[in-house]
Parts: C-alpha cells; sequence; structure tokens
C-alpha cells in the first residue's frame, strides 16, 4: 500500500505543478502542514519533538538525464518563521526507492551517490536499496539504527563504510550486492543478521570483533570470493579454525569461505547452519562428517556445480525432500543426476531407499576410518578421521593422534 501510495503522490505532485520542489527551495505543503518538499525530497515533520524525516525521493523517471546526485539537508526553515530550524534526524523505509507500476514493480534506486548529514540517527529499510548507479555509501557516525535490507540488491555498489557506533547489522543488509569488495564490521557491533552479506561475491575477508554475540544463518553465505573469515581473540561467543566460522563449541557450521571449492566439514560438527552451504556456484564436493546426522534445518539447491557428496554417518542424516514454505529441493535435480554420493559401504541400500538420498543416480560404499598414514615423528601429530593431518588442531575437535607408532582416538 504505501508503494501504491508513492507512486499516487508523485503523480499527483507532477499534475498539479509541485515539480517545483526539484528546486533547491523549501517549500512547504497547502494540504498537510507537517510535509514540506526540498530539491526533490520530500520531507515530514514529527510534531512531537519538531524533527524531520525524508519521507521519499521524486524520481525523474526520464533517469538518462539525471545525475543522480543527492545531497540530504542537516535542517529546513520552518513555513512561518524562516529563522527557525527542523533538524532532519532519520531516513524513511524505501525513500530513494521506485515502485513504478509501469516496470511490473521491479524496484529501482535511481542515485549516484548520496551525502548523509551527520544529524541523521535512523535509516528505515531498503531505503537505499536496488541502486545501479551509486558506487559507494558512507554512513555517518551519528547514525544509530539501520533497517533491514538497507543497500540490499543494488548491482554498483563498490564500498560502504558503516557508522562507528552500530551494534546491529541488520537482516539482508547488503544482499545480493555483488560489487560490493569492502565492508569493515566496526567494532561495535554486536550482531549480524540472516543474510546480511549473501551473495557479496567480490568481499575477499571478513573480521569479526570480539563484541560480536549473534550471527544470523546465512550471513556470510554466497561469498565466492571469500578467502577467509577471521575472528578477534577475544570473541567469546565463536570460534574460527582455518579460517572457516564456528559456535564457540564447534559443534554448529556458521560461515564457510566461499573461495574454497571443496567443502570438508570436521568431526564434532552437529548441524549446518541455515543457508551457510547454499547460494553459490563455487563449490564442487561436500565431506560430512559422522557427528552430524540432522541436515533438516538447510538445504543445498543452489549448489549446482556439486560433483561428489561423501556422508559418513552410518545412518542417513535426517533432511527433508523438500524445504517449506518454498517447497525448495534439498538438491537441485542436476545434482542427483550427476553427482556421486558416497557413504558407508554397510549403508549403502539404506541410502537407496532413503526418500531424499535416494534420489541420486550414483551411490557408492566407502569405508569410514583412518587410512594408513606415515607417522614416525616421536611428537605427537594429529590426523582427521578420513586420515587428512590437522597441523592447527582447535578444541574439541575429535581427531586421530600418532606418537611414536601409536595411535588414538582423542577430542583435543
Amino acid at each position: 500500500m504505501k508503494r501504491l501510495i508513492k507512486i499516487l503522490l508523485i503523480g499527483i505532485m507532477g499534475g498539479v505543478g509541485c515539480l517545483s520542489a526539484m528546486s533547491a527551495e523549501c517549500e512547504w505543503s497547502e494540504w498537510d502542514p507537517t510535509e514540506c518538499f526540498y530539491d526533490g525530497m520530500i520531507f515530514n515533520l514529527s510534531l512531537e519533538d519538531q524533527s524531520l524525516s525524508l519521507k521519499n525521493y521524486v524520481f525523474d523517471y526520464e533517469w538518462s538525464g539525471d545525475d543522480g546526485i543527492v545531497i540530504i539537508p542537516e535542517s529546513l526553515p520552518s513555513a512561518e518563521d524562516p529563522d527557525v530550524r527542523y533538524k532532519v534526524v532519520a531516513i524513511d523505509e524505501d525513500a530513494f526507492v521506485a515502485w513504478p507500476a509501469g516496470f511490473h514493480y521491479h524496484p529501482f534506486c535511481n542515485v549516484s551517490s548520496v551525502e548523509i548529514p551527520e544529524t541523521i540517527v535512523r535509516i528505515g529499510a531498503r531505503a537505499f536499496g536496488y541502486t545501479f548507479r551509486m558506487k559507494e555509501i558512507r554512513f555517518p557516525d551519528s547514525v544509530t539504527e539501520i533497517g533491514d535490507e538497507c543497500v540490499a540488491y543494488s548491482s554498483s555498489l563498490e564500498y560502504i563504510k558503516l557508522p562507528a557506533g552500530l551494534k546491529i547489522i541488520p537482516e539482508g543488509f547488503a544482499e545480493l550486492c555483488t560489487t560490493v569488495s569492502e565492508c569493515d564490521i566496526p567494532e561495535s557491533v554486536e550482531e549480524i543478521g540472516e543474510l546480511a552479506f549473501n551473495r557479496c561475491k567480490s568481499i575477499e575477508k571478513v573480521f569479526i570483533p570480539a563484541g560480536v554475540k549473534t550471527i544470523g544463518s546465512g550471513a556470510f553465505s554466497g561469498m565466492d570470493n571469500l578467502e577467509s573469515i577471521d575472528l578477534d581473540p577475544a570473541n567469546e561467543a565463536y570460534r574460527v579454525s582455518d579460517g572457516v566460522l564456528y559456535d564457540r563449541e564447534m559443534k554448529t557450521l556458521v560461515g564457510w569461505p566461499g573461495q574454497r571449492a571443496e567443502v570438508v566439514i570436521p568431526e564434532g560438527v552437529e548441524r549446518i547452519a541455515w543457508q551457510v552451504l547454499n547460494s553459490s556456484d563455487v563449490y564442487t564436493s561436500f565431506d560430512f562428517p559422522q557427528s552430524l546426522t540432522d541436515l533438516s534445518n538447510t538445504y543445498f539447491d543452489s549448489d549446482r556445480n556439486l560433483r561428489k557428496i561423501t556422508v559418513r554417518s552410518v545412518t542417513p542424516p535426517k533432511c527433508e525432500a523438500l524445504i517449506l514454505p518454498q517447497k525448495l529441493p534439498m538438491f537441485a535435480e542436476e545434482v542427483y543426476a550427476n553427482a556421486e554420493l558416497w557413504v558407508p559401504e554397510e549403508s549403502v541400500d539404506e541410502y537407496r531407499v532413503h526418500p531424499v538420498w535416494g534420489k541420486f543416480n550414483c551411490i557408492n560404499g566407502v569405508s569410514v576410518g583412518v587410512e594408513k598414514v606415515s607417522a614416525a615423528e616421536e611428537e605427537a601429530v594429529y590426523y582427521s578421521l578420513d586420515g587428512q593431518k590437522v597441523d592447527n588442531p582447535a578444541r574439541g575437535q575429535i581427531l586421530i593422534r600418532r606418537s611414536g607408532g601409536a595411535a588414538e582416538k582423542v577430542r583435543y
């Protein structure tokens, strides 16, 4: 409804000659004493605290002739007394997003650059989403609240500067901003929402500060060029091992560097957070440990280049054929048709009759355990349960320790 009102408002303004508001003069509405127009922007006055919020930006639909440069004012004069000025403190949701019916409701943002003043403290959901011209956006340190999907689906953004005191990076904040290559997480952040950086395919490194207590599912999924995830050692909620992000107990996989096409999850991990390994064309193989027995909370339908999946659990991990409410398949149809599924030899028949795992055309048996390795070293050397040497074991990880020719299974 709000989007429809916005479209009608713009049409009415054009019909009654109010597009004179595209000039840099402040003009108060004759119909609504709390509404004013300035340089193509529509502001609302709060009678409670005498502050202004930016409600809408009036788009020139012949956008090719518009430079798209927006400078948001710090304050605007009152209608009665130009010496009395109202401070601009907020940018409302969808403020710079157009939803024209003629474009079949596909939204877009025509802004090429925006200057946000230090008076702004709150920015609403999708305020700068769907941009296709803007290269960077800098949020002033005065901003303490940012709405969901604030810059999401922006195909041209390359750089995002977040405010220094921000505590919450919202859900879907920069989702599908495929060209963003730099967006540092401030030290003040305590929470990163679901899908916050989903499919930010150009970011290569992520550093998570000490104060982060909550990371939503899929916050770093689909980041195909992500080389590693780094974590402040003082962080008490999460753990990073070999550039991979886990919860503190290393029982839940929270983030995987998208640049690593071959995914090997260590023994001891019991859960993959929703969407962590979805949304990528990079992955070619999955290796799931014996400890991972439940996959019902996630799915992999976007990982269409998978060619080998190894599942080490003797009992087929719990999963759903169709993920509701979208009714998405666990794996893409081409993966069921072309990928090899490797499972414990004694469980091949059980996997073949399973409603999900049985969809794979090629199911093979593999022995589960430790392959023969050379261990002549006198000091202890650690190996994963599939025989791979582990140079930097993580606390809580279940490994094979070899020393002096003897081997034993231990929790590090």
